[in-house]
């Protein structure tokens, strides 16, 4: 795939929910490029795969030498799938109910491994090492008012086992990098988190004077999609988050 064809790729899924293109370890294609979705993303792209969801389906494709796409599986699901996230050869799906792990070592047929159950939600998911960390919101988007983090230990896939939560205002995406978890609340702002020790979260800051959707956090940059467009911020130091560019995007 050429870096003009992967480029343009990510550039209209950062438009939907927060795409990037870099050097990296979370699916690398053949000329070195990479894809980090967003937790809201409906899209998943490995080395030589993109996995998309739909409310009840799993679809699989193939990443062509030429950059083509090519459909060579499709998985029926329950209803009420929303996002998806990819982890080294694992794919977690958030859905209004669960999240649910699926293993690609073989990525043409994603084997089931197990569900995490909660209460009906949405759900977004991203991963770090052996934790998950979900956020749930009912606020405009469920019949409840219960509106919180949830960080799984996934260290056993088979067995995902809730270790602490953290009560929020409105969550939509998320992302973690090393000790840091961005949690967007959309009008509510940015919400900046220490999650170093799981069992005791502390929040660092919450940024409210900025529409937050989601995050993609990348070695100190910080791509973020809200009201106002895509972002980029610079996050080296967590208590001053400073933007360093905006591309606008209509309504």
């Amino acid at each position: 795939m050429s870096t003009r064809i992967l480029f343009m790729l990510c550039v209209v899924v950062a438009g939907l929910a927060a795409f990037s293109c870099q050097d990296g370890s979370d699916g690398t294609s053949a000329d070195g490029l990479t894809g980090k979705g967003g937790s809201m993303a409906r899209f998943a792209v490995t080395a030589t795969h993109l996995f998309a969801v739909e409310d009840d389906a799993l679809k699989v494709y193939q990443i062509m030498g030429n950059g083509a796409l090519e459909k060579i599986n499709a998985f029926q699901l329950n209803p009420g799938v929303e996002t998806i996230f990819a982890r080294d050869h694992w794919l977690y799906l958030g859905t209004v109910d669960a999240m649910i792990t699926y293993d690609i070592t073989t990525p043409a047929n994603p084997v089931y491994v197990s569900s995490y159950s909660h209460f009906v939600a949405c759900d977004p998911v991203v991963v770090q090492d052996t934790l998950a960390f979900v956020t749930l919101r009912t606020y405009g988007c469920r019949p409840s008012s219960t509106n919180q983090l949830e960080i799984i230990n996934i260290k056993n896939p088979q067995q995902p086992v809730m270790v602490s939560s953290y009560s929020l205002n409105s969550p939509y995406g998320l992302g973690v990098d090393g000790d840091l978890l961005f949690v967007c609340e959309g009008e509510s702002g940015l919400t900046v988190l220490n999650v170093k020790d799981p069992m005791n979260v502390k929040l660092i800051k919450r940024y409210d004077e900025n529409d937050a959707y989601d995050v993609i956090p990348n070695d100190g940059t910080l791509i973020m999609t809200g009201k106002d467009g895509v972002a980029q911020y610079d996050y080296t130091d967590a208590d001053a988050i400073r933007k360093l560019s905006l591309i606008p995007v209509a309504p």
